[in-house]
């Protein structure tokens, strides 16, 4: 079910979305979340809450590619994702917009398991603009680290996914 929902807001957001034209080339984002994380069934780690940041990069007015680094600590196990991703901008509306980003994710799980992975990742999200330079952002990733797990029923790969929301900085135009 969870699938079907993401695949429709994908393609609505490609089908709806128009370019942002308030952005150019070389301005800067930055942004601070707060990040709900539910791990792969195969880690032995429940669900979690952690705080991020974000820096963004705009390579067109439509096209930024953006960094983000979350942790969380759970059961006094560290999670540390580290998010790589070219993020397509689409306006919905004068002050919405829709996010669709893809890239790289690398993990790190701190003491007891001191070890890391590493994957593909993916991108929906909205931004509301609160004021010019001022937005506020709602997006789910899904994680998808392949080769991992050795006690599950699929061997080739693990997926963590997480929903994040908080607030970004355009410091530039």
């Amino acid at each position: 079910m969870l699938a079907r929902v993401m695949r429709l807001l994908a393609g609505a957001t490609l089908v709806l979305a128009v370019p942002v034209a308030a952005q150019r080339a070389g301005t800067i984002e930055v942004g601070g979340f707060a990040r709900y994380v539910d791990f792969d069934n195969t880690l032995p780690m429940g669900d979690d809450m952690g705080v991020g940041g974000r820096v963004g990069v705009y390579l067109e007015p439509a096209l930024a590619l953006e960094l983000d680094l979350a942790r969380s600590s759970q059961s006094s196990v560290t999670y540390t994702p580290l998010h790589l991703r070219a993020v397509y901008i689409g306006a919905v509306s004068p002050r919405l917009d829709a996010l669709v980003g893809g890239g790289y994710v690398r993990n790190w799980y701190g003491a007891p398991y001191s070890a890391a992975d590493q994957g593909l990742s993916l991108l929906l999200g909205l931004r509301y603009h609160l004021r010019s330079q001022v937005w506020l952002r709602l997006g789910a990733d899904l994680d998808v680290m392949f080769h991992t797990a050795d006690n599950t029923l699929f061997t080739f790969y693990n997926g963590n996914w997480g929903i994040h929301f908080g607030p970004s900085v355009r410091l530039n135009r």
